[in-house]
């Protein structure tokens, strides 16, 4: 006697439909994220808006911080992919300056879980946003202004990635202040003057800096 065994409710057997509903999960976090916080937002909000039973945020991803660590394994390939053809750019510095900028102001609910998860929790979501952000960064970007900034101190280089990175997100995770005691709207993020006075702060602040290491 054969028993025929059938899949679980919802789970489909073909593995183009698998895919599909994984992306329409990670699409669904990504939008959910833009709209509300990371704590805010359920399991049954992220099958709903994505159009499948809410049961297949675990069996796919195990738990709703599985869905968005694998969120971030692709927002951070998407951004890296880009970053690393910036190094090609007339200008590099200012390319991914504006290429950051951007990147942030179209994805603000990232900023809300770094300042939210990430800078104030230590959890597992932490860790996995450190290892595809800041530490790919970490291993880029000083190399990067080593080159174009003809600095031979790899010290000196990483002090000034590091202070780079922080003029850039720094706006972004600390929103309320800068809107409520500075008056800088969202809209002023986008502009081409903010990305330019980021650049030349950076590029004179580093010709001080390194005046003074020499």
């Amino acid at each position: 006697m054969y028993v025929i065994m059938t899949p679980p409710r919802g789970r489909p057997v073909d593995p183009a439909k698998q895919a599909e509903q994984k992306q329409n999960l990670l699409i669904a976090a990504r939008q959910l994220m833009s709209e509300k916080t990371y704590r805010s937002i359920t399991i049954r909000e992220l099958g709903e808006r994505a159009g499948v039973n809410s049961a297949m945020v675990k069996y796919y991803f195990e738990n709703k911080e599985g869905l968005f660590i694998a969120l971030l394994d692709h927002m951070a390939n998407e951004h890296f992919s880009r970053v690393t053809q910036l190094a090609s750019a007339e200008n590099p510095i200012k390319a991914l300056i504006q290429n950051m900028l951007a990147m942030l102001s179209d994805n603000k609910g990232l900023a809300r879980m770094i300042h939210d998860e990430i800078l104030h929790n230590d959890s597992v979501l932490r860790d996995a946003f450190i290892e595809r952000f800041p530490k790919r960064m970490s291993q880029f970007l000083p190399m990067l202004i080593q080159r174009e900034l003809a600095i031979d101190n790899p010290l000196t280089a990483k002090y000034l990635a590091f202070n780079l990175i922080s003029l850039i997100i720094t706006p972004y995770i600390g929103e309320p202040v800068r809107k409520m005691a500075w008056k800088i709207s969202d809209e002023e993020l986008t502009q081409p003057e903010w990305a330019e006075h980021i650049y030349q702060f950076f590029i004179n602040g580093s010709s001080s800096f390194t005046s003074i290491r020499s």
